[in-house]
């Protein structure tokens, strides 16, 4: 199956995003979570080894969870609450393995969205590894100076510390990048980012279109407004 780089299947992709963030029926979003695990486990064959490598993104769903055990409307809400983070999140990552960043940014580019914006996230999507291992290298070089683990406060501000270190120092290294560049004779526009000379997705647009209809009939029959 063809990957969905078009713009018709972009706007699908993100309708159904959009529809599984809108959605309240638990059976619906169920229904969901287990066509997007078809979608990885059929479609898209590197999709669980990516998830593998987001286990803080894990924790995080499962401490969010847990913090809505406290109170009785927390508790009624935390089933729907995580289904929907844990689908539209694994939706997101099969998106980006299936297709791939590049494609996506071009699509969005031929969508119209501003070319600045598109620059921006492709540098910071390429920067991020650079930020994590420097953020690793400061958390070791802290620890070799007495910093011990755990959740206490004094870890928490040297954590925040390192953050806000992080952050300057990425912000200085993005003048250096722009500065290198000019210098090399860019001028703020970037060409097509990646050029998809694959066949057009007929079945994946099929698809998508069918599973942005149950999304949808989801989200109207489940709004109040729409059922009285």
């Amino acid at each position: 199956m063809s990957p969905p780089s078009t713009r018709i299947s972009t706007v699908l992709v993100l309708m159904i995003l959009f529809g599984i963030g809108l959605l309240d029926s638990l059976s619906v979003l169920l229904i969901c979570l287990i066509t997007i695990v078809s979608f990885a486990v059929l479609v898209v064959k590197n999709t669980f080894l990516t998830l593998s490598r987001c286990k803080g993104i894990l924790i995080f769903f499962l401490l969010t969870g847990i913090s809505l055990l406290w109170t009785h409307e927390g508790r009624q809400i935390a089933p729907v609450v995580m289904v929907k983070m844990l689908s539209m999140w694994l939706w997101i990552v099969v998106w980006i393995t299936w297709v791939g960043f590049d494609k996506i940014l071009s699509s969005f580019e031929r969508l119209g969205i501003p070319s600045i914006l598109i620059h921006i996230i492709a540098f910071t999507a390429r920067f991020l590894p650079i930020l994590s291992e420097r953020l690793k290298t400061m958390l070791a070089a802290q620890a070799s100076r007495g910093a011990g683990k755990g959740i206490y406060p004094l870890q928490l501000y040297n954590i925040a510390g390192a953050i806000g270190c992080l952050l300057i120092a990425s912000f200085e290294q993005a003048e250096n990048v722009e500065r290198a560049m000019q210098s090399r004779g860019f001028s703020g526009v970037f060409p097509v980012l990646a050029d998809d000379d694959s066949a057009f997705p007929y079945g994946s647009i099929i698809i998508l279109g069918i599973f942005a209809g149950i999304v949808w009939a989801g989200v109207f029959l489940g709004c109040p407004v729409l059922s009285m």
